[in-house]
């Protein structure tokens, strides 16, 4: 009979970085929802793996200082770092308890005239939002016109915050229903609604110059928030009129205009 394995002095804060790791992606998956989850996902894999690579690292030292270096008692924790090191750096969207369970909001499309969808749908090679907890269902639209898209309310809501974000200004509308419509990319040499303005669907709150990014979430606070899925009605889709529908990349879309125009079949993803 072999003796058990004899484990260094390194190998324990191997396993409970292992163990820490397994934890987390249980957590994730859970999707429990609220501030925790989006603050782990941030978090989490960033300080788990850095610490992981720091003690993969000192391990091989440690091992190649007193060889032979692959002992039975090392074989273990050397996986497990591996393990949690690959795990940690790999990029998965953002594991939302909001999946599937899109907003009862109508809402419009957020432009005057037609736009191209450059970001959006569930693709990660077509969505770089999918990894922002806050934007995880939200829209990237471009103008198929130079000058930018003259950019509209596509709900009623009141304005909580207007400031610079990470594309141009930002503005944040509350709905009323524990929802918050996130509204960037805006130019900042138009003037903006201030905070406690009332605004209703279809107004002009703004203009575009490059690109309008468009999310829905759960809280205020981009940080500690949710997205939430966002549906919209009565629309145009590469020249088809959509009822409700999500616009995907790459479709050109733009707000149906004629009243007494047939009515469509649901589209997008």
């Amino acid at each position: 009979m072999k003796p058990n394995p004899r484990f260094e002095a390194w190998a324990w804060p191997a396993f409970a970085l292992g163990l820490a790791t397994a934890v987390l992606i249980l957590f994730l998956g859970w999707r429990p929802g609220g501030a925790a989850p989006v603050l782990a996902y941030a978090w989490g894999p960033l300080l788990l793996g850095g610490a992981s690579a720091v003690l993969l690292l000192f391990a091989l030292l440690w091992s190649v200082r007193r060889r032979p270096v692959m002992q039975r008692g090392r074989v273990a924790p050397f996986v497990v770092l591996v393990g949690s090191l690959w795990f940690c750096s790999l990029p998965f969207p953002y594991p939302s308890s909001y999946q599937d369970k899109p907003s009862t909001e109508r809402f419009r499309l957020p432009f005057e005239g037609q736009a191209l969808v450059r970001f959006g749908g569930e693709q990660r090679v077509h969505n770089p939002m999918l990894f922002d907890p806050a934007r995880r269902f939200g829209l990237c639209f471009e103008s198929t016109a130079p000058g930018g898209l003259t950019v509209i309310a596509p709900a009623s809501g009141e304005v909580v915050e207007r400031a610079p974000g990470r594309e141009g200004d930002r503005l944040v509308l509350a709905l009323g229903t524990g929802e918050y419509l996130v509204l960037g990319g805006l130019g900042a040499d138009a003037p903006l609604p201030e905070p406690g303005t009332r605004i209703a669907v279809g107004e002009v709150v703004g203009r575009a110059p490059a690109r309008l990014f468009v999310s829905l979430m759960d809280g205020p606070k981009p940080g500690r928030s949710e997205g939430i899925p966002m549906r919209f009605w009565d629309y145009v889709v590469d020249g088809r009129v959509a009822e409700v529908g999500v616009p995907v990349p790459l479709q050109r879309v733009s707000a149906r205009s004629e009243p007494g125009a047939p009515q469509g079949t649901p589209s997008g993803g």
